[in-house]
């Protein structure tokens, strides 16, 4: 079978274009190099536990648009559930529990309400949160040209947070939602996380909560999505290099020898997978060009558009950089928290998650957790004991129950390429969604959707390419 179109990666980014792109009847083929779907959304089976294991914990929002489209699309939006209202669990070892929650007020006045009341801050520093606020509803405009050199840190001492107000508040949001130190990474992105959250309509900050693995929630329907829809998906079939053809591409050499033609290509790999397939296509086309002489007419000038647009392209990928994610899973003999998820404060490990409690399982005395280390650089080369070791010791300090109680299974999985680190300076790297190649296009939460590498990055890039791609074949 013939498709129009071709997307390198089968990613969470690449899934949605796929997805949007067959719901208009445009036929579609996946090509994935690993032997399973889904990138950093992926989910396989413990084989000792028989529990569902997630390649990395993740928690949605209401104001994830495009992320709860495609669930309705693929029809698992009832796999997740929506708070009726922002609430979050935070626990200090030796304050214990405070809790931001939002009573049904129109936004923002929820969010405010919510921030006064949160008793891990003094009431000074719980006034000061209102300078944030405030900045959130300025002229947006006007705001984002002041922040485009700022980190998290610098924008936020510029608005008088005290280091209370960063560390229990601020920094907790910024290192979940940007996976690095907040005196790194870009207030602008920061900024802009805030403004879909706290404003707009209430449920926008209300959590979004998977109660289901997440290739049960995104992979799996989204393949019988689109074969349902005569598209198809292949695995095990990476992409070596791009062939160019004047100012197009028209196939994609694959890694089983197979030459694949299309009519239009989207990447919907990460940038550090895009780095070889751009370096191959560059030298590739060099060597095969024509000979340099002028008179052989325009087809060089045109191969030569392409391969700059590359190799532009080439230059800005290659000043990315990674920032590494753990995810420490743990079953206990009993339950230690009742909560579905926590803020862990004054720890190495800054949420925890109650997968016997969102995933509703039946253990009959096990609880089952899984343990989050977001901008993970200090921990990620520790061996998996230490690190077991370390979440352990982050719960015992914590939470007296987990004192009595005895771990019976662990699992730590390192994402060391978890996300791309978005200081300000790569900010203004990431690629539009258009290549300068008229028929190749970008996906991926590392390009300029305007947020973070999230979930709802990476789907919105996917449909900014499927409408791309769908005006360039229709």
């Amino acid at each position: 079978m013939r498709h129009d179109v071709i997307v390198i990666g089968g990613g969470l980014s690449g899934l949605s274009a796929a997805v949007d792109l067959a719901s208009r009847g445009i036929p579609v083929l996946v090509l994935e190099q690993r032997r399973h779907l889904g990138g950093r959304t992926s989910s396989f089976t413990d084989d000792q536990t028989g529990d569902v294991i997630d390649n990395g914990q993740h928690l949605m929002m209401g104001c994830y648009k495009e992320t709860r489209r495609l669930l309705r699309t693929i029809g698992t939006d009832h796999l997740a559930s929506l708070q009726p209202n922002l609430h979050i669990d935070f626990l200090h070892p030796e304050k214990g529990f405070s809790v931001l929650s939002c009573p049904p007020l129109p936004a923002p006045l929820h969010v405010l309400w919510g921030l006064l009341g949160l008793r891990s801050l003094s009431l000074r520093d719980r006034s000061r949160l209102l300078k944030v606020g405030l900045e959130l509803q300025k002229d947006p405009l006007n705001m984002e040209s002041r922040l485009k050199a700022l980190t998290v840190d610098e924008w936020l001492t510029r608005l008088g947070q005290s280091a209370e107000n960063k560390k229990y508040l601020w920094d907790i949001i910024a290192i979940g939602s940007l996976n690095d130190d907040p005196k790194k990474v870009s207030a602008l992105l920061f900024y802009r996380i805030l403004r879909a959250a706290f404003l707009g309509s209430r449920e926008n900050s209300a959590m979004l909560v998977p109660n289901a693995g997440l290739s049960e929630l995104f992979v799996e329907p989204s393949v019988r999505y689109l074969r349902s829809r005569g598209s198809d998906v292949l695995t095990g079939c990476g992409v070596g290099r791009l062939v160019l053809e004047g100012d197009r591409v028209t196939a994609v050499q694959c890694s089983d020898g197979v030459t694949r033609d299309a009519r239009a290509f989207i990447s919907a790999v990460p940038a550090h997978a895009l780095l070889p397939l751009l370096e191959q296509s560059v030298r590739h086309s060099e060597r095969s060009a024509c000979p340099p002489f002028g008179f052989f007419g325009g087809r060089r000038e045109e191969s030569e558009s392409a391969t700059t647009a590359l190799r532009s392209l080439l230059e800005s990928v290659r000043r990315f950089e990674s920032s590494p994610i753990i995810t420490i899973y743990l079953w206990f003999d009993r339950p230690i928290i009742d909560s579905e998820f926590v803020a862990l404060l004054d720890s190495p490990v800054q949420w925890i998650f109650n997968r016997t409690k969102i995933l509703r399982l039946k253990h009959d005395a096990r609880q089952f957790l899984s343990l989050v280390i977001s901008g993970a650089a200090e921990y990620v080369e520790k061996d998996k004991e230490k690190i077991v070791s370390m979440a352990l010791d982050a719960l015992r300090n914590a939470l007296p129950a987990a004192r009595q109680s005895s771990i019976v299974h662990s699992l730590v999985i390192k994402e060391k390429r978890a996300t791309f680190s978005p200081t300000p300076v790569v900010e203004t790297l990431r690629p539009a969604t258009e290549t300068g190649i008229e028929n190749l296009f970008l996906a991926g939460d590392w390009t300029d959707t305007g947020y973070p590498a999230t979930i709802e990055g990476a789907v919105m890039s996917g449909r900014v390419a499927a409408d791309r791609v769908a005006a360039s074949v229709c």
